[in-house]
């Protein structure tokens, strides 16, 4: 065939394509009175039923520059804890002051900085924070579980590092504004900030350290080799709160000497030493879930996503029907919409996830791991329409490509247990100035909702054409 007439063929099928996918009910022949009598496109559209379950996960892949601390009992999904694992980093032109200007240690303390708090702000909390008493391995990709077994990297028998009583709108708490500007928009945000008194004479060991070999302070790996392999802090008291913390910094504060206008080492000032703890080295959440979540899995009446570290949903496919049906067709378009139950609102506001990843559940875990970015093949986003006729849904609009690459594996016999799972996982989905995704990660806040679903199919709908000569 002449290549105008195979042009022209293929511009009357975008047309029928771009004016059709509104269609429910099975169409034929559309479009046909625009192609000539050479060539004409039958497009049509079908609906398939759709199978979805709950399951557990319980073990999230989190490298995350945030940190979670406390504990909330919620009615529904019952007890979670949060806590956490820190390294802490080196500048490259890190000193302290000489030891001629007789330097001495009046304190330390860490700074727990966090933008937003889950729970009961004035509920009264315990943290305690002991050192770690091993180097977690940086190349064990299992210690950026959100399962991380603490205790393998702490002593729970020795005196801990410090505790502390707190509430999160306490009178400790300072707090500041930044300005954040971004591709959208242009934020203010109010930080607040917990201090964590420390012993002055892990101040004094800090120092000590550095006057001992200096080249202990030269990077981070020989400073969390040789100083502090990083600490660990958990909530030993209270329910009720949880603090989503930003950043931790570790301060060492000191008065030393130096020169007067006199020429002679006699003026007495102040100085400060900061360590930061940040995704160059180790920092790990660990959340635990009560055993309620199992007892939601199981619940047939509908499907559900919970986070931190909870529900996921599980849908199949019906790959093998399409198939059935439409194997020498082409799958121009498929889309699949997941509502939400309308729950009544839970106390402290325990929002719906804002952002759901699509990914095939083979590619689940070497997605985060390898910080992959979703490709509109075997992974899309979406995100909860929250006003208007359709509010409340999360609707992924075209995966045919998805559909067709399911199809091409099951035809050629190379596809694997799960080729045709994929999963909805909570994300946060962060943008660069120009407002290209450059991240997209584990949602760690704390959210919840039913989906409709379980023993009730939902629908998957595709529109189909086929080219006759």
């Amino acid at each position: 065939m002449c290549d105008h007439k195979m042009c022209f063929r293929l511009f009357c099928l975008l047309c029928v394509v771009s004016t059709f996918f509104a269609c429910d009910e099975t169409t034929t022949g559309i479009g046909e009175s625009i192609v000539p009598d050479y060539d004409r496109i039958a497009v049509g559209a079908s609906s398939y039923e759709v199978s979805t379950r709950s399951i557990l996960a319980d073990s999230l892949y989190s490298r995350s520059s945030m940190a979670y601390l406390g504990k909330y009992t919620d009615p529904e999904y019952g007890e979670m804890s949060a806590d956490f694992v820190a390294q802490f980093n080196i500048t490259d032109d890190f000193t302290f002051p000489a030891e001629e200007q007789r330097v001495y240690v009046k304190e330390a303390y860490m700074l727990l900085n966090f933008a937003s708090v889950f729970g009961d702000t004035a509920n009264a909390m315990k943290l305690q924070v002991d050192t770690l008493s091993s180097v977690i391995p940086e190349d064990d990709k299992r210690t950026c579980y959100t399962s991380i077994d603490v205790e393998k990297y702490y002593d729970a028998s020795a005196s801990p590092l410090t505790t502390q009583s707190f509430a999160a709108s306490g009178a400790s708490m300072g707090d500041t504004i930044i300005t954040s500007s971004s591709y959208y928009s242009t934020v203010e945000t109010r930080y607040r900030w917990l201090p964590v008194e420390l012993p002055k004479q892990f101040g004094q060991y800090c120092y000590s350290k550095y006057l001992e070999d200096a080249t202990y302070y030269k990077n981070a790996e020989e400073f969390i080799k040789h100083v502090l392999k990083g600490v660990y802090v958990h909530c030993t008291h209270g329910d009720g709160t949880v603090l989503c913390i930003d950043q931790i910094d570790l301060n060492v504060g000191f008065y030393f000497y130096i020169d007067s206008s006199t020429g002679k080492l006699d003026s007495l000032v102040s100085g400060m030493v900061t360590f930061a703890a940040s995704k160059e080295v180790i920092q790990a959440n660990r959340f635990k879930n009560s055993e309620k979540l199992k007892e939601l899995v199981a619940d047939e009446s509908c499907t559900r996503l919970k986070t931190p570290a909870g529900i996921f949903t599980e849908v199949s496919l019906p790959i093998d029907e399409i198939l059935m049906d439409h194997q020498s067709d082409t799958i121009n378009a498929a889309s699949i919409t997941f509502q939400c139950y309308n729950d009544e609102p839970k106390s402290y506001g325990m929002s719906k996830p804002q952002s759901l990843l699509m990914v095939r559940k083979d590619d689940m875990s070497k997605f985060f791991e390898n910080s992959k970015i979703y490709d509109g093949v075997s992974s899309f986003v979406t995100t909860l329409v929250t006003s208007g006729s359709t509010a409340n849904t999360y609707t992924f609009s075209n995966i045919a490509p998805l559909v067709r690459t399911c199809m091409d594996e099951k035809s050629a016999g190379k596809f694997s247990e799960d080729w045709n799972k994929v999963v909805l996982i909570p994300v946060n989905i962060t943008n660069d100035s120009s407002g290209n995704v450059i991240r997209v990660e584990h949602d760690l806040g704390i959210s919840g909702t039913r989906l409709k679903g379980g023993k009730d199919k939902l629908k998957l709908d595709i529109l189909y054409s086929k080219l006759s000569f």
